[in-house]
């Protein structure tokens, strides 16, 4: 997609600023909402001739348009060990791409961009918080992304909904959420009063890419060792049984909070996210 731009709709009503969503004031907005009579709404310069006409009482009837607002968007990114993964595609590579993808967006859009970058602890380098529309930072924390040596777990995740403003925002949530379920529901719940979007980044080398036969090592990045096994098809397929068992549990999770995960198992691809927002909107 030109400039890796996708286009996105918050699902719900918004705040009252003005922009590109739907809100919940009534304004001058195009989205048509419904006539009030002219003494309700004193403006001349949309009475509806023939709503008035209609009108039993004969009063003079104007149209009142639901005001469209602006939202903050924020992508809140895990940047645990395992984001560090190589394989068919770089999630390190993924991860700048999308935080350039989604700023982008927000920005084209009108929205203000945030960013909450979570390892073992927050890094104020990698923090852009409250949102706004300043590209250079963006850039600037990009690049120390796409040079950085992650470690450890992802243990300030839980700590990001107190980067994020009291309002209801649009939270993109990146990981590969291969932590346990119990925190992908704390976390949720933390997040109760935003929407989210959750970003499954795997990679199909992870599971489905391996060998029927031969030496394969399996390295647990967080923890920091490494298994050495003989490949064999009965192996294979129990490992890949493990990730669609996986898959399943993510995806229950997220649902239960009425989240609907986007999986990404090809490295990030901002036309993904607008044929979800798509099959969001039905």
């Amino acid at each position: 997609m030109e400039d890796n731009i996708f286009h996105y709709r918050k699902p719900e009503q918004s705040n009252v600023f003005p922009g590109a969503h739907a809100g919940k004031s009534v304004g001058n907005g195009l989205l048509f909402k419904h006539h009030k009579p002219l003494m309700s709404a004193p403006d001349p310069r949309h009475i509806d001739l023939r709503a008035s006409l209609l009108n039993p009482f004969s009063h003079y009837q104007v149209k009142s348009f639901q005001q469209q607002s602006r939202v903050d968007v924020y992508l809140v990114a895990d940047l645990s060990a395992s984001m560090g993964y190589q394989g068919n595609d770089s999630k390190q590579q993924a991860l700048v791409d999308c935080l350039i993808s989604v700023a982008k967006s927000a920005h084209a859009t009108g929205d203000r961009f945030g960013f909450v970058g979570c390892g073992q602890a927050i890094d104020r380098q990698l923090l852009l918080s409250p949102a706004n529309l300043q590209k250079g930072r963006v850039n600037e924390i990009a690049k120390r992304i796409e040079t950085a040596t992650f470690t450890g777990q992802a243990e300030s995740l839980l700590q990001a909904a107190d980067y994020l403003p009291n309002s209801s925002s649009l939270v993109f949530l990146l990981s590969d959420f291969y932590m346990p379920v119990k925190m992908i529901q704390q976390q949720m719940q933390r997040l109760n009063k935003h929407t989210v979007i959750p970003l499954v980044l795997w990679d199909k080398q992870e599971s489905r890419d391996l060998p029927n036969w031969g030496v394969v090592k399996l390295a647990d990045m967080e923890q920091g060792k490494t298994r050495t096994l003989w490949m064999r098809p009965a192996l294979k397929n129990k490992i890949n049984a493990a990730f669609k068992q996986r898959k399943q549990q993510v995806q229950h999770c997220f649902r239960s909070f009425g989240s609907e995960p986007l999986f990404m198992e090809q490295g990030y691809r901002a036309e993904a996210i607008s044929q979800y927002f798509l099959q969001l909107a039905g």
